[in-house]
């Protein structure tokens, strides 16, 4: 009896371990940060925390700054947010129904089962929405950054430098990237951010080095000329950064400036690319007016491909300009250094040394305070282009429900 008990009992025991052994199988990985991107040309980012909630959205090319205008992403799941942005996308034209190039493209940063299953699910959502929506199109997979392109974007969307972010890993630069974005997310242009991050870069070098000049200006005495010595090079040096910085805002970022004035232009002739293009794909191939609305298609698609090479070539003479500016900018830092290296004495040293604390207080109070700053200083612009943002994907949802009541 006692061996019938005892053989029960291990039995029991065995089929109690492969039940815990199959239910911590079948666990869902742990959730992590990670970078997702989800490209239909619109091409959109999102930043996922480690609750597996979307914390930033931001777009990767002019028509994803359309899409994602006015728009709540953040504190939704991937698929949440990737179910919003095909419904999006298929308002406005950019997924046209009945259209057999429609493209989806996903890509989930990191090499783990999370992103694995986040990559599956999403791909899913996406298949399950175009099913919804009556679009045809593929869901594939394409390959995300890998570390050493996740460090060259933390570079541009952050004041570290390439020193700081070599030390870190994919998470770091994960959150890395995610803060930067956050910082940003009212800036819904790739120039309005990069002028951001390019003149964060520079105010928080000047005012170090301002911060400096004014330790050398207390100390007196035998020290006013390398006061006066510096502040001379550091005066030519914040002139150049001024000049960079007006320049790049002025003639990229400004709505006044030609080269926005050019975005203004491509976005109309990709309103009424769009447009003709669900009118083409609505027809009967063949039928009467199939063969017309084919060649107005074509006039479109020359008068967009016109449009962009004028923005590509303002802008393409714009980067020539700023990089003799950034190489001037560069030369008079270079001078900075050069008088740091030379005229610092040990009794200068000594100084920094001590008021180091109160140096790197001053230094997080501009950072902190760089965004308020560049808000009040371009609100207006900012404010202007996010409502030319919405106008256009008014003017895009408006194009393709008139097509609908049409038909």
């Amino acid at each position: 009896m006692k061996r019938r008990i005892l053989s029960a009992l291990l039995a029991a025991c065995l089929l109690l371990s492969a039940a815990l052994l199959v239910a911590c199988n079948n666990e869902p990985p742990e959730k992590e940060t990670t970078r997702m991107t989800v490209d239909i040309n619109p091409s959109i980012e999102f930043m996922i925390d480690d609750q597996g909630k979307v914390v930033s959205v931001t777009a990767l090319n002019d028509d994803g700054s359309v899409l994602i205008a006015g728009e709540a992403f953040v504190g939704k799941t991937p698929e949440e947010a990737t179910e919003l942005l095909l419904s999006l996308a298929e308002e406005t034209g950019y997924l046209v129904s009945g259209e057999a190039e429609n493209h989806v493209k996903i890509s989930v940063s990191g090499d783990s089962d999370y992103a694995r299953e986040l990559t599956e699910s999403v791909k899913q959502k996406a298949s399950a929405v175009l099913q919804q929506l009556d679009l045809q199109g593929v869901v594939e997979t394409v390959e995300a950054l890998n570390t050493e392109a996740l460090r060259e974007l933390a570079a541009t969307t952050s004041i570290y430098t390439e020193e700081e972010l070599a030390e870190m890993n994919d998470a770091q630069l994960y959150d890395v990237i995610a803060a930067g974005r956050i910082e940003t997310a009212q800036l819904l242009t790739a120039e309005m951010r990069e002028a951001y991050f390019a003149a964060k870069e520079h105010e928080i070098s000047f005012a170090k080095s301002e911060a400096t000049a004014n330790v050398i200006k207390e100390m007196g005495g035998i020290y006013s000329m390398i006061h006066s010595t510096y502040k001379t090079a550091l005066d030519a040096y914040g002139e150049a950064i001024t000049a960079l910085e007006e320049f790049r805002y002025d003639t990229l970022v400004s709505p006044e400036s030609d080269y926005q004035q050019a975005m203004v232009a491509l976005r109309e002739a990709k309103a009424d690319l769009l447009k003709q293009k669900s009118y083409v794909a609505s027809l009967e191939v063949n039928g009467e007016t199939y063969a017309s609305a084919t060649l107005t298609l074509q006039l479109s698609e020359q008068q967009y491909e016109a449009a962009l090479a004028a923005c590509e070539a303002l802008g393409t003479q714009a980067d020539l300009v700023i990089s003799t500016m950034i190489a001037q900018m560069k030369q008079a830092e270079t001078a900075l250094i050069q008088l740091e290296a030379t005229l610092f004495t040990d009794d200068i040293e000594a100084k920094l040394q001590e008021k180091a604390e109160a140096l790197e207080a001053e230094l997080n109070t501009a950072k902190d305070a760089f965004f308020a700053g560049f808000e009040d200083a371009h609100k207006d612009d900012i404010l202007a282009m996010e409502q030319a943002l919405k106008d256009q994907k008014a003017t895009l949802i408006a194009n393709i429900e008139g097509q609908q009541s049409a038909a």
